[in-house]
């Protein structure tokens, strides 16, 4: 979001090559049983789906491709959402670079800092392709719209910490954080404080745009509300909707501690050590950059959780380590700078060795078992419960996750005799 873009092939680059990898993870069928609702939705929009309006969007639109079946195309609509918050997350890491390179003399040119596209590209990749982001961009659900709507945010927002952003990144800010309605109540923990601080400083350095920004954002805030109500094909009270719009409350102490060893694991030790030394270099020299991730970091670890937990239950924060992994390419980016930029002439070999190393542990991480998921368990689940279902009869789910799934069925056209209710 800079004025003056640095590699602007950088994203499209991290995009494609992002997104090849996702779609090679993508599982054909579905993966997971708490993404049922939103496959069910993406065939009938008379389902009853979960509020996430933007990820609902894309997946009725990849819907329409003949590409495979349509648990499938759900899974390719994630994939889709990852590989632009992966590539938006490249840009943000290369333009906070350029940002932080030394005054300029008369011996620095372009060329010498050709090194710093290597180590964004580097950080977003070890951030996106990490276990936890992976899976999540590679089966349906709002977890990978989320992390695309913080990436942009966080993008905009750079400038104004920089002191250098004007009424065009406030503005896009702005409605970004309206929009953080519509995807996974992740978002508004982690987006509207931090929005909210920027914009109070930015009025009290005399900046025009906050007098307008709380316009935009009330009026994204209104049609993610309403599109969420539309989504959810339930009637809703006010204060259900608004209630709603936040994580239920934080984990307890050891999920939270899980949750950041989880990170870590997932980083790697190379990773990790980058990341402790670009913190320290952000702190010194962009401490509300540092603060401003540092705060999400911390927020995302403590509302996410380990991929191993699954179900509706977790469905809204389930976008919480991937988040706090993206976050974590922003000091992994400037420490790989602070430690290339050290070595003279040996700085671009080292920047294609650190990236590679940033990126080879992430990749790694859960072996094959990210590129063969089981897609039948929730099939045979499915089959089993209809089955046992007498004809004509009304059938109550019991659990949320069943629901989802005998609505993902009736979507599918399986037993058309039967009726879903809920008995209190």
């Amino acid at each position: 979001m800079s004025d003056k873009r640095t590699w602007p092939a950088l994203e499209p680059a991290l995009f494609v090559a992002s997104l090849v990898v996702y779609v090679a993870g993508t599982p054909l069928g579905l993966d997971r049983v708490a993404a049922a609702s939103n496959v069910a939705f993406a065939l009938d929009a008379t389902s009853q789906g979960p509020g996430t309006p933007l990820a609902l969007l894309a997946s009725r639109l990849v819907g329409t491709l003949p590409l495979g079946d349509a648990a499938a195309r759900a899974n390719l609509a994630a994939a889709l959402w990852a590989a632009v918050a992966t590539a938006l997350v490249g840009r943000l890491c290369a333009d906070l670079l350029a940002a932080l390179r030394p005054p300029a003399h008369a011996r620095q040119g372009a060329r010498d800092f050709v090194y710093e596209p290597w180590l964004a590209a580097g950080a977003a990749l070890a951030g996106g392709l990490s276990l936890a982001t992976f899976q999540s961009a590679t089966s349906a659900g709002a977890a990978s719209a989320t992390l695309a709507l913080l990436a942009g945010a966080w993008l905009a927002a750079l400038p104004l910490l920089r002191g250098q952003g004007g009424a065009r990144h406030g503005f896009v800010l702005a409605g970004l954080s309206g929009l953080a309605a519509g995807v996974d109540a992740l978002a508004g923990p982690l987006l509207w404080p931090l929005t909210f601080g920027v914009w109070l400083w930015e009025l009290h350095r005399g900046s025009r745009w906050p007098l307008w920004a709380p316009l935009l954002f009330v009026a994204a805030l209104g049609g993610s509300l309403l599109g969420s109500v539309a989504a959810s094909g339930i009637p809703v009270n006010l204060g259900h909707l608004f209630g709603s719009l936040w994580p239920s409350g934080m984990h307890d102490q050891v999920t939270a501690v899980g949750t950041a060893i989880e990170l870590c694991d997932e980083l790697g030790v190379v990773g990790l050590l980058l990341a402790g030394v670009g913190t320290f270099a952000l702190l010194r020299r962009a401490p509300l950059v540092a603060s401003w991730f540092g705060f999400t970091l911390v927020t995302a670890l403590l509302l996410g959780h380990a991929p191993a937990q699954s179900g509706p239950a977790f469905e809204p924060t389930r976008a919480g380590l991937p988040a706090a992994l993206m976050a974590a390419a922003v000091p992994l980016s400037a420490g790989a700078a602070a430690v290339a930029s050290r070595l003279g002439r040996a700085r671009m070999v080292t920047a294609i060795v650190l990236a590679a190393l940033a990126v080879v542990s992430p990749v790694l991480d859960g072996g094959t078992s990210r590129w063969r998921r089981d897609v039948h368990g929730p099939e045979r689940l499915l089959e089993h419960a209809l089955m046992r279902a007498p004809l004509r009869a009304s059938v109550d789910p019991g659990t949320a996750e069943m629901d989802g799934l005998l609505r993902y069925g009736a979507a599918l056209g399986l037993r058309p005799d039967l009726e879903i209710v809920h008995r209190k």
